[in-house]
């Protein structure tokens, strides 16, 4: 009956304010250990009386503690108003973007004199005129003997001496090796019309009509090349319609009245011009009307496959 009086007295003791005093629990330990030294409540649950004073300092926390604390946790909110800076930031980026993105000042470019003018335009005009026609062979006897003789071959004579020393040896030439160059020859032209027509065809009719109107250009404003201008002959293209004039001429030709004639060509040409000129306007409408109708077709047929307004541009320099 002591030992629960005791335990129920030490329970009230712990419950209350004493308890919460470290000097007065020192007080409590002293005089209540050598009462209950066996049985007693200290001896057997020592941390039982310390959990009970702490659980009372903990429930009587002053309010300003606790208000303490929570505005202490108040700060937390900062890394938004950071977020919010770095958004309003982001603007400013967009703006320097924009700054960055205005175009350069273009630069005024110089004048290009007038020799430099001339250069573009004959290089220009050499990129269209299409100097690559195949190298064709030699189609004539004498040519042929002289590519024979000649090719591959260097002993330092000059050019003069090996003609006139080849062309002494082509004069005492046998009648069958004569026939044999006048057949290879012609085997030669046929070869060079295959060739030829084959390397015209991988072009389009614009480009070689293109080519020509360019080396008629090169030759009349620059002397290029030196000799005559040579036209490349396409059969795609329609040819050009003949004047009323021309077909007149042909006519004339085409009579007999001039066939088995001693008279030389020149004077026979000018008489038929003199015809012309006398004729009435009743006997030349015959021929102009037949030189329209030509004309006609030959614009329809050529326009079908060429634009001939087309210009070439000269390249920048």
């Amino acid at each position: 009956m002591l030992y629960s009086i005791s335990r129920s007295a030490t329970r009230r003791l712990a419950s209350t304010a004493f308890a919460t005093s470290q000097a007065r629990l020192a007080v409590f330990r002293a005089t209540i250990k050598p009462h209950f030294g066996a049985p007693g409540i200290y001896n057997r649950n020592p941390q039982a009386i310390r959990g009970l004073a702490s659980a009372t300092l903990t429930k009587k926390v002053p309010a300003s503690k606790a208000t303490g604390k929570t505005a202490a946790k108040k700060p937390a909110k900062k890394p938004a108003k950071k977020t919010a800076t770095k958004a309003k930031a982001k603007p400013k980026t967009k703006a320097k973007a924009k700054a960055k993105a205005k175009p350069a000042k273009k630069r005024a470019k110089r004048p290009i004199s007038d020799e430099r003018k001339i250069v573009i335009e004959r290089r220009a005009l050499k990129n269209v005129a299409l100097f690559t026609e195949p190298k064709l062979l030699a189609t004539q006897p004498w040519q042929l003997y002289v590519a024979e003789q000649t090719q591959g071959k260097s002993d330092g004579e000059s050019v003069t001496q090996k003609v006139s020393a080849l062309a002494r040896e082509y004069k005492a030439l046998q009648p069958h090796e004569i026939e044999r160059l006048e057949s290879t020859s012609q085997q030669n032209r046929l070869a060079n019309a295959a060739t030829y027509k084959a390397w015209v065809e991988t072009h389009t009719p614009q480009e070689i009509y293109d080519a020509n109107r360019a080396r008629k250009a090169l030759k009349k404003k620059h002397n290029y090349p030196k000799g005559s201008v040579k036209i490349i002959q396409d059969d795609r293209i329609p040819k050009r319609p003949s004047t009323a004039y021309a077909l007149f001429t042909k006519a004339r030709w085409a009579s007999g009245d001039f066939s088995g004639s001693s008279t030389p060509a020149i004077e026979l040409m000018g008489r038929i011009a003199g015809e012309w000129k006398n004729l009435k306007a009743a006997e030349r409408q015959p021929y102009e009307d037949l030189a329209r109708a030509q004309s006609a077709s030959y614009e329809k047929a050529t326009n079908a496959i060429i634009d001939r307004k087309r210009t070439t541009k000269s390249p920048s320099p």
